[in-house]
């Protein structure tokens, strides 16, 4: 009775059994763990008559329980550890009196199993360049290879990073599952489709095993791969070019060709976005959509041709702006003038001048500046002081492209009168009416002074004894009123004839000796004397 009362003392007072755990500590999935609870503070009941009723408590059910008059601990065996397994576990029991069938609680001790995951594999990223070009498809594949299969109740997780922030899905940026392409490898991808520049950073695939069911007790070891990438913004070059940048608004001289070529450089895959616009006179930018053909679109090289007819006058600015679909930050603009010039009178023709030919013909030649409307034609009026009445020449056609500038022409006038001074104006003649030129008076009286011919055959030998080759010269001498000679040499045979020697001889002949020069041909030479 005696013993009885001091148990029950010892149970009533602080001397109650506490289990313990053992310090917690990271179990690896896959392996064989034992965990055990053990009583202390037992001292009070050494000798006595008691049993001790224990059990550990898992986090679903009572997984292990044991009653012993003489073991003071229990234990629960995992074989293998799976995920399942992690949670808080309780050991706790009961103190049964044999001697008065009285059952005392004891003190609980709670403990957590953290199950660790093994490492998962290194991840791997293609491609390993770098740099990659706006407004291409670019791709970037992290693939690991599992060594072995993996654990029950687990999966590979594998996520993209861009400077540290998880990537998801978006319009521009397609990321695909986790899609094991053999029991033991494993790939994800990054779609850009197209790149941008804004795409360019430091990215990493993360790749872990986790379990299928998310669990805080289960710990799981990230293995990482970066990648830097620089996202290259090509240079678009646009040229605009116009078949005239004159044009006239009257058909068919307004309609015009223009072509807009664009060129980019890099792996761009997405076609050319043409766009036109117009502006006239310096205000109001509009679209221009009719009369545009885009006949090829996709990089390297794009084409777009636009017709119009233009037909009011003043300045047209056409621009032709070139984007890439899908990469709007790739562009470039070009643009080019056209001036529509409206109806209006010739301008007057400048430096008019009256060449004297022979005794009854003169040249006349001036300078048309620019087509003021239509193609024009031009006349000569001249006559004779003091006679007032003019008389006309032939008319000379203009040039029909009116983007020339300073284009010369030559009216020829024949049957005119020996010793007469005349007064010469050119006129320049369209469809809006004609306009002349400032009056010139010929400055050489046109006189009828003889003509006359000569024909000398003059035989040449060289002055050298090595050269015996004697060549025939035949000089045809054409003696004008100005007492200038022009004179024709032709060398019949001996190919190293010397040519500047028959000169000398021809200059020295005739007393000739100012103003010599002449023009090589094969075989012959001219050379225009005045005395």
């Amino acid at each position: 009775m005696l013993r009885l009362i001091l148990l029950l003392f010892a149970l009533s007072k602080a001397d109650v059994p506490d289990p313990k755990f053992p310090t917690p500590t990271l179990w690896t999935l896959g392996m064989n763990y034992t965990l055990t609870c053990v009583l202390s503070n037992l001292q009070s009941y050494a000798g006595s008559d008691v049993v001790f009723r224990l059990e550990i408590r898992g986090p679903d059910s009572i997984l292990r329980a044991s009653q012993s008059s003489t073991s003071t601990n229990i234990s629960c065996y995992f074989s293998p550890l799976v995920v399942s397994d992690g949670g808080n576990y309780t050991c706790n029991g009961t103190v049964f009196v044999k001697m008065d069938n009285s059952t005392h609680p004891i003190n609980s001790a709670t403990t957590t199993i953290t199950v660790g995951i093994p490492f998962a594999p290194i991840p791997e990223i293609y491609p390993v360049t770098g740099i990659s070009y706006a407004g291409s498809r670019l791709l970037l594949n992290c693939t690991c290879t599992a060594t072995d299969a993996l654990p029950n109740q687990t999966m590979v997780d594998m996520s993209w990073y861009r400077d540290n922030t998880l990537l998801l899905n978006s319009s521009y940026l397609l990321v695909s599952p986790t899609t094991p392409v053999s029991p033991i490898s494993y790939v994800k991808r990054v779609w850009f489709s197209p790149a941008i520049k804004q795409d360019s950073g430091v990215y990493s695939c993360n790749v872990t095993i986790r379990p299928m069911v998310p669990s805080t007790y289960v710990h799981s070891q990230v293995q990482s791969a970066s990648f830097k990438l620089t996202i290259t913004v090509p240079m678009v070059g646009v040229s605009l070019q116009s078949s005239s940048q004159q044009a006239l608004a009257i058909l068919p001289y307004n309609e015009l060709h223009l072509m807009c070529s664009a060129t980019v450089v890099g792996a761009v895959t997405y076609p050319f976005i043409f766009s036109w616009n117009l502006v006239v006179n310096g205000s109001g930018q509009v679209a221009v959509t009719d009369g545009i053909n885009t006949t090829d679109s996709f990089p390297p090289v794009g084409f777009s041709l636009a017709q119009v007819t233009l037909t009011s006058p003043g300045v047209y600015v056409y621009s032709c702006s070139v984007t890439i679909s899908e990469a709007s930050e790739i562009s470039g603009t070009s643009q080019t003038t056209i001036t529509v010039s409206g109806p209006s009178l010739p301008l007057s023709p400048t430096n008019p001048q009256a060449l004297e030919v022979n005794s009854s013909s003169v040249s006349v030649t001036w300078t048309v500046t620019k087509v003021a409307f239509t193609p024009e034609v031009y006349r000569v009026r001249f006559w004779s002081p003091p006679n007032t009445s003019y008389a006309t020449s032939d008319e000379v056609n203009g040039t029909h492209d009116i983007s020339v500038e300073d284009m010369q022409y030559t009216i020829l006038l024949t049957s005119l009168t020996a010793n007469t001074h005349y007064v010469f104006q050119v006129e320049a003649i369209n469809t809006i009416g004609s306009t002349l030129s400032a009056t010139f008076m010929s400055t050489i009286a046109i006189s009828d002074g003889p003509e006359s011919t000569s024909v000398v055959v003059v035989t040449i030998s060289t002055a050298f004894p090595a050269l015996l080759a004697i060549a025939i010269l035949i000089i045809v001498i054409i003696i004008v009123r100005n007492r200038c000679a022009i004179i024709q040499v032709t060398v019949l045979q001996r190919e190293d004839f010397d040519m500047k020697d028959s000169e000398l001889y021809i200059s020295q002949k005739f007393k000739m000796t100012e103003n010599k020069s002449y023009e090589d041909t094969t075989l012959k030479r001219n050379i225009a004397i005045c005395k």
